[in-house]
């Protein structure tokens, strides 16, 4: 009866490190990935926030000589004669024109937006954390009564 009872032990051990691996550990590698994803647009909207403060802060909207990237970290130079109106991607590539005031306001609350869905993943991942502790726990607890 004993050597069933450790094999009935020994089954739920391997069940429950199968469930770490294949389904927690994939989650969390999930979550990660859409953290990782948020930060990066994240930067580029704090990026552009801080472009457009810089315009606005020496009165550059009539225009201003820049050197553009057109790929691959190849630069030209480029001229901005009217930079009093921007054009701002809102999703979906569908582009709104903007003042430059318009555009800090609207990019202050995606931002905002934003930094609102990192602590949710953030809380997420934690949660996931969590629970593989747990379960971790459970198999060492398991492993004990052996």
């Amino acid at each position: 009866m004993a050597e069933l009872d450790n094999a009935e032990i020994k089954e739920k051990v391997l069940k429950y490190e199968a469930f770490v691996n294949d389904v927690l550990r994939e989650d969390l590698k999930h979550v990660h990935q859409q953290l990782e994803k948020k930060n990066s647009e994240l930067a580029e909207w704090v990026q552009l926030k801080t472009m457009l403060s810089t315009l606005e802060e020496n009165n550059l909207v009539n225009g201003f000589k820049t050197k553009m990237d057109i790929g691959t970290n190849v630069y030209a130079q480029a001229e901005v004669t009217d930079s009093s109106v921007v054009f701002i991607n809102i999703g979906c590539n569908v582009y709104v024109e903007y003042n430059i005031k318009e555009a800090l306001r609207f990019i202050e609350r995606h931002i905002s937006l934003l930094q609102k869905q990192v602590t949710i993943i953030r809380s997420s991942s934690a949660d996931i954390k969590a629970r593989i502790k747990l379960v971790l726990h459970g198999i060492q607890e398991l492993s004990n009564i052996k």
